[in-house]
């Protein structure tokens, strides 16, 4: 069974956001192990510059870097990234999952994003869309979309 960990900087706090994660967690369960990290952010200024950012996404590089297990690929969620539909999606995790990658860590930075030499020892960059999301609604997509992978990859019927 293919593991599945997303590391998403900060945690979920809004509890609808935080019952459907639940729930598609639990849905996800009967296909991959889940596991979820959740690193805290750096705190910035209220109008930090672009040097503070930067700053900032590389120290948090470093905490999503140590939740990342050996021998693991890695998928960093950016709007520059590939868009995939579902069952695309559906076949990476499943070529994945038959070439003996143990794990998939899917990345999702803070408010202003992933640092980009991060995102460059990606395995795949990957974009849901070219619009912007908050960050809460965002892993609620995530783990829709991994749910909806694994019932492609089965057989099941959510996804039609």
């Amino acid at each position: 069974m293919l593991r599945i960990k997303i590391i998403a900087m900060g945690r979920l706090t809004e509890k609808p956001y935080m019952e459907m994660a639940s729930e598609f967690a639990k849905r996800i369960s009967k296909t991959y192990r889940l596991e979820v990290a959740e690193p805290k952010p750096v705190r910035l200024p209220d109008d930090p510059s672009p040097a503070e950012i930067s700053k900032a996404l590389a120290k948090e590089a470093e905490l999503i870097r140590a939740e990342i297990p050996a021998r693991s690929a890695v998928v960093a969620m950016c709007v520059e990234g590939k868009a995939m539909s579902s069952e695309q999606l559906s076949a990476y995790l499943s070529e994945l999952s038959l070439s003996g990658t143990g794990q998939v860590c899917f990345i999702i930075g803070s408010s202003y994003g992933l640092d980009r030499d991060l995102k460059k020892e990606a395995a795949l960059r990957l974009s849901v869309s070219p619009m912007t999301f908050p960050h809460e609604l965002f892993r609620v997509m995530l783990l829709e979309q991994i749910y909806r992978a694994g019932e492609i990859a089965s057989g099941g019927k959510y996804h039609k």
